[in-house]
């Protein structure tokens, strides 16, 4: 399916300048970190670039198709369609249906059908493992309560705070500014050189305008470390943790 988009073929400038203004605490009633509201008639789209070559690489629409019920528990039906834009491009696994809700307080991943291989594969919040991959209840409060703690030489502390918020950005991207909140989300557990750190920069109307994926330097298989591999990638270092701007493939 070819997606009509208006995505240019090369990411856009972007700028990310610390604000004076704090916002402590944001409604996001996205996914996370899929930017669509699991409610009647919405839809979004997504461009996914290059780390490296800002070339774009796929782009990804997502729509609510219709009412449905997971395990008893009513939700939304979203179709998923990924259009690639390098011919290299190939992401296993790749979503094709999601299935979702919007409670007052969380958005609820039930369900995901996946393409594996040749074959499409359901799995719901009754699988093991499924809520590690995906999530089964996710706050839609994102607050900022001081949980980051930036150090003298640029690099941050945890403290025993719990929100996901790290300060208050000036993201321009192009030509358009938006003020937003930056999330570091590491899954709900203390920083480790094994795991993923997730950013996003999300507007005070709810919405991820720009989201970036980290990869601590001794994640995956092998002894790969990606801070050697990648030296002129951003880093990012919490608690003396040091995650490095990689793709979703690495």
């Amino acid at each position: 399916m070819s997606i009509n988009h208006p995505f240019p073929a090369f990411r856009p400038s972007v700028s990310i300048v610390e604000c004076d203004e704090r916002i402590t605490q944001i409604d996001l009633p996205e996914l996370q970190w899929w930017p669509i509201v699991p409610l009647p008639a919405s839809r979004s789209m997504q461009a996914t670039y290059e780390a490296d070559t800002r070339e774009l690489s796929a782009v990804t629409e997502m729509v609510v198709t219709s009412p449905a019920r997971v395990h008893n528990l009513d939700c939304i039906e979203i179709t998923v369609h990924e259009q690639a834009i390098r011919e290299d491009w190939d992401v296993p696994g790749r979503p094709h249906l999601f299935y979702a809700r919007l409670d007052e307080e969380k958005t609820r991943w039930l369900g995901v059908v996946q393409q594996m291989g040749g074959t499409k594969v359901l799995r719901t919040f009754q699988d093991e493992w499924f809520e590690a991959d995906w999530g089964r209840g996710e706050s839609r409060t994102v607050r900022d309560d001081g949980r980051y703690l930036r150090q003298n030489d640029g690099t941050y502390r945890t403290t025993d705070r719990t929100g996901i918020g790290a300060g208050t950005y000036d993201v321009t991207i192009g030509e358009k500014t938006f003020r937003c909140l930056r999330v570091w989300d590491t899954g709900g557990s203390p920083p480790s050189e094994h795991a993923e750190l997730s950013e996003a920069y999300i507007e005070p109307g709810g919405r991820v305008v720009l989201f970036r994926e980290y990869w601590g330097r001794r994640m995956g298989k092998g002894q790969t470390d990606w801070a050697v591999k990648y030296p002129n990638n951003m880093k990012i270092v919490i608690d003396d943790c040091v995650y490095v701007h990689c793709d979703c493939t690495g």
